[in-house]
């Protein structure tokens, strides 16, 4: 369990966020070969009661009346990673700890009316949201860049459904997926902004992606073919789009997450500065999750303290993400990557 203060939009204030993850046998659609930033396709087989009940005692801790967010490996309303009778447990327990909100996370193919139902019927007035994992607006990117074959139609009908039943959908967008360069990452990013928000998603999160070993992302980053976006590009995407809706108290409906991931077993490269600016970066995003409105970004917006900043700005020339893709699956063949792996990856 993880422990954090974030900014609730309703209502509008801080709030302690405790986050609860479980280990399934693996996400359903990143074991077929979905998602190049995520390695969480596999795992052990575990007895669904025992799972239970490790997140039963885990969440007893969790003080009432604060904001709760749920998590398997993959998505909580996927029955075959998490069992109906599963979910029922975790929802009572989740019930029991009166919490004034609760966010969780899923696939648009997965948010049916039942399903949503069945999760609001157990947490009767909490204000509930979903994340749906968008990463690119641009179909193209999201097919191609991510591996993330979902149509725009799915998440347009989800959100619909969602909103109607008064859950706050929670677009979650990738920063600097494979083959983009630092500027169309940026470009990229400011665009799913705008165009999630057209679609009625309550709040834009943006997730800066790294390199966890096992995923295709640090396969392409131990080959030069990729690398994480600079923080700065994170900045420049939220400086881009703070602005453009903002309530009274001057925080609009932006969110960030994992921009500060540790170095480990488990992420092997990060976004990041360079060791002038990126204690300044860290601080301020920090700042921005807290309090998310433009004036949070004003440490960063006036730095002068070292030329990071440019690696957001365009090449001369640009080079297409297609052919920076082209050269990665050049590699991939090259390398003799099974036939079955290919036709996995492509998604």
């Amino acid at each position: 369990m993880r422990k954090g203060t974030v900014w609730l939009r309703r209502p509008r204030r801080q709030v302690d966020l405790y986050q609860v993850w479980f280990r399934t046998r693996g996400c359903t659609f990143d074991r077929a070969g979905q998602c190049s930033m995520c390695n969480y396709g596999t795992g052990p087989e575990i007895d669904p009661d025992v799972i239970a009940a490790a997140v039963e005692t885990t969440l007893a801790r969790i003080p009432p009346g604060n904001l709760v967010y749920v998590s398997p490996s993959g998505s909580l309303l996927d029955e075959h990673e998490v069992p109906p009778r599963l979910r029922l447990r975790i929802l009572r327990a989740v019930a029991a700890r009166q919490p004034m909100a609760f966010t969780f996370e899923t696939r648009p193919e997965l948010c049916t009316p039942e399903n949503i139902d069945n999760l609001l019927d157990l947490l009767p007035g909490t204000s509930v949201s979903c994340h749906l994992g968008v990463e690119s607006w641009d179909e193209d990117v999201r097919r191609l860049c991510h591996l993330k074959p979902t149509k725009q139609a799915a998440y347009l009908t989800a959100v619909r459904m969602l909103r109607s039943r008064r859950v706050a959908p929670i677009a979650n967008i990738a920063l600097g997926g494979l083959g983009l360069s630092e500027h169309q990452a940026f470009v990229d990013a400011a665009a799913s902004v705008r165009g999630t928000r057209a679609a009625g998603f309550s709040i834009q999160m943006l997730f800066p992606l790294s390199a966890k070993r096992g995923t295709l992302l640090d396969w392409a980053g131990c080959r030069g073919l990729w690398s994480p976006p600079s923080l700065w590009t994170l900045v420049a995407a939220l400086s881009a789009c703070a602005e453009e809706r903002l309530a009274e108290d001057g925080t609009g409906d932006l969110d960030i997450s994992w921009f500060n991931p540790d170095i480990g077993s488990i992420v092997r490269a990060r976004p990041d500065g360079c060791p002038a600016c990126r204690p300044m970066l860290i601080d301020t995003l920090r700042a921005f999750r807290l309090r998310p409105g433009p004036d949070a970004l004003d440490a960063a917006v006036t730095w002068s303290g070292c030329s990071c900043r440019r690696r957001s700005e365009p090449d001369a020339p640009e080079t297409s993400y297609r052919e920076r893709l082209a050269e990665v699956l050049a590699r991939w063949e090259a390398e003799g990557v099974p036939a079955a792996a290919r036709a996995a990856s492509a998604g």
